[in-house]
């Protein structure tokens, strides 16, 4: 499937795009690591605590583009009856915050959601699980909440021993079989992948808003996978 299949658009300009994105123009692949601590760890297992997540991001070279971190109090990170709110933030290597990643509230029930933000305060998009009863769904929608295509998850009975794909898809899903770009959460960290927890791979002339959106997307599912 091409990019032209889908509902969303290419960027008509490369170099026309939010303030300090400039970074995602050429990009088509990014490598989200979650960083913690041994201290944070002992913490979350012998207290519950919960640290602020943390994540680098790099591009195909190794690279580190991005820097993101949760901005969050210590109740809302150990409130465990619900899938917790957060607002993460963005910075590039100049310690700039360039995009914000808010999730709101809801009951462990409902469906997940993130809305990001470029600059702050400025929706560029939003990431929306849809219901489904044995595969994980979301929509990619634009900043007027128009849905620009679909991120079909694997069967949960069928993830295990083996890499995990999120792949993107048409709004209607008629080419399954052929993906225009996936999320990849690598079974294994050894080689390539060491430290890796996704992989975002999508197509170089995509909307700059649209691969911001993307990595929401990855810190969205990585929640949803680690169920918090």
């Amino acid at each position: 499937m091409t990019l032209e299949n889908t509902a969303m658009m290419s960027s008509p300009d490369p170099y026309h795009c939010p303030s300090l994105l400039e970074t995602l123009t050429r990009i088509d692949q990014l490598f989200v690591h979650k960083e913690k601590s041994m201290a944070e760890g002992c913490a979350e297992v012998c207290c519950g605590i919960k640290p602020n997540n943390r994540y680098t991001v790099k591009n195909d070279n190794g690279n580190r583009i991005f820097t993101i971190i949760e901005d969050n109090n210590c109740c809302n990170r150990t409130f465990c009856c619900a899938a917790r709110s957060f607002k993460m933030r963005v910075f590039n290597n100049l310690n700039q915050e360039i995009i914000r990643l808010v999730r709101p509230f809801v009951c462990s029930c409902c469906g997940h959601q993130m809305e990001v933000q470029s600059p702050r305060g400025v929706t560029i998009g939003y990431v929306r699980q849809n219901s489904h009863f044995f595969l994980p769904k979301l929509t990619v929608e634009n900043e007027q909440s128009e849905p620009a295509f679909k991120i079909a998850g694997p069967c949960v009975a069928c993830t295990c021993c083996t890499d995990e794909m999120f792949e993107l898809v048409s709004l209607d899903e008629a080419a399954t079989d052929n993906p225009f770009g996936k999320i990849v959460k690598p079974f294994t960290s050894s080689g390539p992948n060491a430290g890796v927890d996704f992989v975002a791979k999508f197509p170089s002339n995509l909307e700059v808003k649209m691969k911001a959106t993307l990595l929401g997307a990855c810190i969205l599912i990585v929640n949803i996978v680690n169920n918090t």
